[in-house]
């Protein structure tokens, strides 16, 4: 489509390096003290449905048609990567150049010490709202039309809550809270495979905390060193996951069995626990169905590039103007184009009915704009990421709950490495909503709360 969208197909060692790289720089552009850790759950989100798939082809073969198809998706996926670190740097240091209050607890005055004494009590009201909408109410009421949306919202308060309780701990120094704050977050997959037999939306969340709990941390050291051994131990529990999730599901969703037998068959898939090994065909199996989104954007370059099919210049976002309208105001709304379609039309794939398979980003801005989609696309998403996460850690210091909660709640929703726009705009639009609704009827409670309003709000 473009002069330079053509295919350069770099070795896999080479891009996986470039990766590395570019975590690195999200690192280093997160200080201690003006960071919530959201660009880098980003970048680690996309990373959990693109690099474990590129590891399998590590080594492979140039005539392997398999890995020239992850090769070319891959590539298009760090090019994403490094116009969405560009991206963030250029919000940290132009856009969000505001210094962040920094408050030490040893000799902070009444106010801060009243905005931790506060923001504390609002974690813990989080939570509870949190837990209760996400393994409660979701239960019953997630597949009504246009509630689950706000649901989903009102759940993401959860996540918002531990992110909280962490914060204060550590202006508190209280390592012991902060832990026991994380601890709560590690049984968040847990939670959500029992509740409706998938890992994946924990997993993000607890991507999220860590994040988090990362950003703020001074020994960042001995987290990058484990880093590794935490990679082996998650993919591990995938595969393990994996082998059994049919199963659990149709336990789930079909014979629709207590919570007693659900932790009972998880206890089965821990006694026949398998580290992962790359050798073992249903463990690359696992990993190459989902882990692998480099595969559907790989093939849809082939396609797009020869032509068998037409860039979608920007119809798949025209979308979105469509699907903002609500089915309880529209109940005869055509079905707008999701994930699944995307993933069908440009890769050419027949996929299984009842199965998810989401587009991601990579391949939406591609299927769009080609490469050009592909830099221009993330270097947006990344001032958005820079720009957020910046809020959100001024927010925290300046205890102004409002603003903090709007910022975060945004954040989250975009933050869906494996979504379609579509549906990243609905959640945005939905959080938005959920953020002024809760800000009209904590108002009072959250304005004794603000230290500092900056100008530039």
């Amino acid at each position: 489509m473009f002069a330079f969208d053509e295919p350069i197909i770099s070795s896999m060692p080479i891009l996986l390096g470039i990766w590395v790289a570019v975590g690195f720089g999200l690192i280093a552009c997160q200080p201690r003290q003006g960071s919530a850790g959201l660009p880098l759950a980003y970048f680690l989100g996309l990373s959990l449905i693109h690099v474990p798939g590129a590891l399998l082809y590590f080594d492979s073969a140039e005539t392997d048609s398999l890995a020239i198809v992850s090769k070319s998706g891959f590539e298009q996926t760090i090019t994403g990567m490094v116009a969405f670190l560009i991206g963030v740097l250029v919000a940290r240091y132009t856009i969000s150049r505001t210094p962040v209050i920094a408050p030490d607890v040893k000799r902070a005055p009444a106010g801060l010490l009243s905005n931790i004494a506060r923001s504390d009590r609002i974690s813990k009201l989080y939570i509870v709202l949190g837990f209760f909408v996400s393994f409660g109410v979701m239960r019953f009421a997630g597949g009504i039309p246009s509630v689950a949306a706000i649901l989903s919202s009102l759940g993401s308060l959860m996540i918002v809550g531990i992110c909280l309780r962490i914060w204060v701990a550590r202006e508190e120094h209280k390592p012991t809270k902060a832990w026991s704050a994380l601890a709560l977050a590690l049984l968040l997959p847990l939670g959500t495979t029992v509740q409706g037999g998938f890992i994946g939306f924990g997993t993000y969340w607890l991507l999220v905390i860590c994040c988090f709990f990362f950003a703020r941390s001074n020994h960042r050291i001995r987290y990058i060193l484990a880093a590794p051994v935490v990679a082996f131990v998650g993919l591990s529990i995938f595969v393990n996951y994996a082998a059994a999730r049919d199963d659990f599901r149709r336990l789930v969703w079909v014979e629709q069995v207590g919570i007693g037998d659900r932790f009972a068959r998880i206890a089965q898939m821990i006694e026949q626990f398998e580290w992962l090994d790359l050798s073992k065909y249903e463990h690359r199996r696992a990993i190459d169905l989902r882990l692998n989104q480099n595969s559907f954007v790989g093939l849809a370059v082939e396609r797009l590039r020869s032509k068998q099919v037409d860039y979608a210049l920007g119809s798949t976002p025209g979308n979105i103007v469509l699907a903002l309208i609500p089915r309880v105001l529209w109940p005869d709304k055509p079905v707008v184009g999701g994930g699944g379609t995307i993933v069908a039309d440009f890769t050419g794939l027949k996929l299984a009915e009842g199965t998810s398979f989401g587009a991601g980003q990579v391949l939406e801005f591609f299927a769009n704009f080609g490469a050009v989609g592909v830099i221009v696309g993330f270097f947006l998403y990344g001032m958005c990421f820079g720009h957020l996460d910046f809020r959100v850690s001024k927010h925290l210091q300046t205890g102004d709950q409002r603003r903090l909660l709007l910022s975060f709640l945004v954040s989250l929703s975009l933050l869906q490495p494996g979504g379609n726009l579509l549906e990243i705009t609905v959640s945005v639009v939905t959080s938005i909503l959920v953020a002024y609704g809760l800000g009209g009827l904590l108002r009072q409670y959250w304005r004794r709360g603000v230290l500092v309003r900056s100008s530039a709000d």
